[in-house]
């Protein structure tokens, strides 16, 4: 597992936010949606609910 992919959770999960979590990291809105797909793959589950 990439500690990358668990700082984006982090980020995601305190900010509420795709949008102010991928300023705070840098990176695009799609790349950080890429991440989270990636790590929901790598633990078989899904770690937030969605509307």
């Amino acid at each position: 597992m990439d500690n990358k992919l668990l700082k984006s959770f982090i980020i995601l999960a305190q900010s509420r936010s795709y949008r102010e979590a991928a300023e705070k990291l840098f990176i695009s809105q799609p790349a950080l949606t890429k991440q989270i797909n990636l790590l929901e793959q790598e633990l078989n589950l899904s770690l937030f609910e969605r509307d």
